[in-house]
């Protein structure tokens, strides 16, 4: 029989793993290949997509946690840092394609593509350590 916890938690880091491939190999994909028009445009909106993922598989961890043991994981110092820090990195690059995507003036897609692999590198390192320490 299946242990409901674990397959719970092994489902959401699953959908979370593919997420955050996503993050970062679509912007080093497109800064790389050169893209440009239409696939640029199609590369923002999938990056999109992967940062909701992010968010809603990460809130999915402490859910699971709230419903299995019926509070919310305990977590201080390094790894709450850590913890800000993805989010922090989330919401930046959900702002920033939401701006390359409107056409904001400024707006480089050289940097945007850059700035959003650097996001989604820090997120990356900080899951370790939040993973790690808490």
């Amino acid at each position: 029989m299946l242990q409901l916890d674990n397959t719970l938690y092994a489902a959401a880091q699953v959908v979370h793993n593919f997420g955050a491939a996503a993050t970062l190999g679509l912007p080093v994909a497109a800064k790389h290949y050169g893209a440009t028009g239409s696939m640029l445009r199609r590369t923002y909106q999938l990056a999109l997509a992967a940062w909701i993922i992010q968010l809603v598989s990460g809130v999915s961890f402490g859910l699971v946690s709230y419903y299995i043991v019926e509070e919310l994981p305990q977590i201080s110092g390094l790894a709450l840092a850590a913890l800000y820090t993805k989010v922090l990195c989330a919401l930046l690059s959900i702002f920033l394609i939401a701006a390359a995507l409107l056409n904001w003036r400024g707006i480089s897609d050289r940097i945007a593509l850059a700035s959003l692999a650097t996001f989604s590198a820090a997120a990356l390192i900080s899951a370790a350590f939040l993973r790690w320490f808490s």
